[in-house]
């Protein structure tokens, strides 16, 4: 008989909470169950003194804003190059307009006539010597694609969770600049507060600048600390660290300010009043071990999702939420991320050399290697290290496992050459000064 491990998950608001309890069959290799399995395990007395002041995580974030890794959307230009702008939508294809990819549309292969009409459609050649952005909101959980198209691109043609277009997701009530239009009208080139790339129009709700930046950096607002927060009334479905402009009312209740499309397509913002159940609280949360390990275990569980696809997320959104639910901004990517750490490089380190040195990494630092990101959650009463992370798979006696959820895991699982994690590691990641 099959192993359960079971997860809650917070859907629901207004009425009260909604928990589901998630049954999912844990493979022989991961994930660690038990004790360690729980917050609890990891938080400490000691744990909630701040790792880094407000002052300091402002720093952290311009210092990635000025290296290109993030957005400073409310002080952005709304005047733009187009050449520039044409390079920006080239590169935010990561390469899929560089030649017809060998991926399926569907279960059939992907042909040049449909690459050419998806390619065609950014109407590149239709942007002028400058280009003027403006302001718009997402009134719903919104897809950022790679190229303007809602069809799936795969590496399989079985294939339905791994999308090559799929980027990023947005929440709703997130503020955007949109930079283009595509040739068709159906999709708009935004730039967000990480990412560059195509949003369905649709999903947006164009609005004036001053009402657009109580959205881009509300003063009063309120941070989702639930895996995820749906309000089905409203057909919105925030994820863990979003961020809702709103206000606490007399009664303890909370106003939250909620992003609506009106006929004519402009933003119609709506106050809603919830009761204080759970799934928010006021501002960031402190930056500190218990806030981090409690965030960090909350989606335990929950599926895995490439690009935010199945209302999930994947290895690096899952570090990025954890973080900014405590006002810590990191990129959307892993790659990204690595780059705006305080780096420790593993490379030529054996695995006893790098076991030694996790002894003296703290909890919420991240663990790097290729493709994947993982937060260090300590030792155990047993010294084993563990790990916290958002795993689509791995592979175990040659055999690749699709797991695709958030775990705690050794770093003994082992990747197609039978090579444990510990020894891919690329670098460890320190987000608060380096110990």
């Amino acid at each position: 008989m099959p192993e359960y491990a079971v997860g809650r998950l917070c859907t629901g608001i207004g009425a009260g909470l909604l928990f589901l309890f998630m049954v999912v069959p844990a493979h022989a290799a991961l994930p660690v169950q038990g004790a360690e399995a729980t917050a609890a395990y990891w938080v400490r007395a000691d744990g909630n003194v701040p790792l880094l002041s407000v002052e300091e995580a402002q720093e952290h974030r311009q210092a990635s804003i000025d290296a290109g890794l993030l957005y400073d959307l409310a002080n952005a230009p709304h005047r733009r190059n187009g050449r520039d702008l044409r390079a920006v939508i080239r590169q935010a294809a990561q390469g899929l307009d560089r030649g017809l990819p060998e991926l399926y549309a569907g279960r059939d292969p992907l042909t040049q006539e449909t690459w050419d009409r998806v390619l065609e459609n950014r109407a590149i050649g239709g942007i002028g010597a400058r280009v003027t952005a403006h302001p718009a909101v997402t009134i719903r959980r919104a897809d950022v694609r790679l190229l303007p198209t809602d069809e799936g691109w795969y590496e399989e043609p079985d294939d339905e969770d791994y999308d090559e277009l799929q980027g990023t997701v947005l929440d709703p009530g997130e503020a955007v600049l949109i930079l283009h239009e595509a040739q068709d009208g159906r999709f708009a080139f935004v730039e967000t507060r990480d990412y560059h790339g195509w949003v369905d129009a649709r999903a947006l709700a164009d609005t004036d600048w001053k009402t657009w930046r109580g959205f881009a950096a509300p003063e009063e607002f309120f941070t989702v600390t639930a895996a995820f927060l749906r309000m089905d009334d409203e057909g919105l479905h925030y994820q863990l660290g979003a961020k809702i402009p709103g206000r606490r009312a007399e009664d303890g209740s909370f106003r939250l300010l909620l992003p609506r499309r009106d006929a004519g397509g402009h933003l119609a913002v709506r106050e809603m009043q919830v009761p204080d159940d759970g799934c928010l609280t006021e501002g960031r949360l402190p930056l500190t071990r218990n806030n981090l390990v409690r965030l960090a275990f909350t989606p335990l569980y929950t599926e895995y999702g490439w690009g935010g696809a199945n209302e999930g997320m994947d290895c690096s959104s899952y570090v990025q939420n954890i973080y900014r639910a405590m006002g810590l901004d990191l990129p959307r990517d892993a790659d990204m991320q690595e780059r705006a750490c305080s780096l420790l490089p593993l490379a030529g380190k054996t695995a006893a050399e790098r076991y030694a040195l996790l002894a003296d990494v703290p909890p919420g630092a991240l663990l790097f290697r290729p493709g994947h990101v993982m937060l260090y959650l300590g030792r155990d009463a047993g010294g084993r290290p563990l790990v916290i992370h958002d795993i689509s798979s791995y592979y175990e006696d040659g055999e690749k496992q699709y797991i695709r959820q958030v775990v705690v895991s050794t770093l003994e699982f082992q990747n197609a050459r039978g090579t444990a994690a510990i020894d891919t590691l690329d670098a460890i990641g320190f987000i608060a000064p380096a110990p």
